[in-house]
């Protein structure tokens, strides 16, 4: 039997088509299903990326200790990727941040740390980076290896699935690794390709694309994880981008229930706002296309939130739980 690592099953995810979300005839919507990574997230990708190179500049070494703010998804590989290379970490997660996604960092032996709102658990990790010299900061929002390790990867195993059959890609942006990663590479590929970039309203990135001078004054909370951002972030390639479409939480969430009941696929929440504007894109479609989008990330890091009756009537959205 032949071994094989845990690092080694990050990336070649499934392509799935969404058979029951076909608008109208020739119009197709495909899923890269990004679930299958160790920790259930494309954040795997970006960190294993991150990790590997910075043991080739000598900037990781036996007796370095990881440093990261994240959402969750992003802290689960760093905290898996430490423990499988024998490192130390360290994690900075907002207080909106599932609990499952705190229990599974933890599981993995990770130090983690919940910041309340409003203070930056982004801040936070990097003021903690600088205490000890053996410590290393990942700075998703801002290292550039964000996107290329969605370029690298990502992006041309999307390629490769839809064998350069692509007319429109949609996702999310959080950090904008992954949209602005994955766009690089099939724009490159086919400049036709579009882009478009799926924001949840209270997120300042749609109306920055749009170049809406007051794009601050759009901030609002939202309870949607991993996607939209309060602020401008250096991975986030606004140039790649061709439109943007905004989504609220109970499309978001609405779509990520029906996914699991029509589809068999349990996704989280930036799930159901890419799949939500991908079918509002293919809706406007006049000819036979194919537009694909991403699964970020597992539904089951929600079960206390999306998939959770209670919770769903606390945010005002009962009503999608008795559907």
């Amino acid at each position: 039997m032949s071994k094989i690592e845990a690092l080694k099953l990050i990336g070649n995810t499934p392509m799935v088509h969404l058979k029951t979300l076909d608008p109208k005839p020739g119009v197709e919507i495909w899923a890269k299903l990004e679930t299958a990574n160790p920790t259930g997230s494309y954040k795997d990708r970006i960190v294993k990326y991150m990790v590997e190179k910075g043991i080739e500049s000598g900037e990781i070494k036996k007796n370095t200790t990881l440093v990261e703010g994240s959402s969750g998804n992003t802290g689960a590989a760093v905290a898996m990727i430490a423990s499988s290379m024998g490192l130390k970490s360290i994690l900075y997660v907002p207080d909106k941040c599932s609990d499952e996604k705190v229990a599974i960092i933890r599981s993995f032996g990770a130090e983690v740390s919940v910041v309340n709102a409003p203070a930056s658990y982004e801040a936070a990790a990097a003021e903690r980076a600088k205490e000890d010299e053996t410590f290393y900061h990942i700075d998703q929002y801002n290292n550039q290896l964000n996107p290329e390790a969605h370029y690298m990867t990502t992006g041309k195993e999307i390629w490769d699935d839809m064998n350069g059959d692509i007319d429109v890609f949609v996702a999310t942006a959080s950090t904008g690794g992954a949209v602005s990663g994955i766009a690089r590479r099939l724009k490159e590929n086919n400049t036709n390709v579009k882009v478009v970039l799926a924001d949840p309203e209270g997120s300042i990135y749609k109306p920055y694309f749009e170049g809406k001078e007051n794009y601050m004054d759009y901030k609002k909370p939202f309870k949607v994880e991993g996607a939209g951002k309060m602020a401008i972030v250096k991975a986030m390639h606004f140039n790649l981008m061709d439109e943007a479409i905004a989504f609220n939480d109970e499309q978001a969430i609405e779509m990520t229930l029906r996914l699991a009941k029509d589809e068999g696929l349990m996704v989280g929440g930036s799930s159901g706002g890419n799949v939500w504007t991908a079918l509002e894109v293919a809706k406007k479609m006049e000819s036979p296309a194919k537009i694909v989008t991403i699964i970020p990330d597992s539904g089951f890091k929600y079960m206390s939130k999306i998939f959770n009756p209670l919770w769903l009537r606390e945010i005002g959205l009962g009503h999608l739980a008795d559907n």
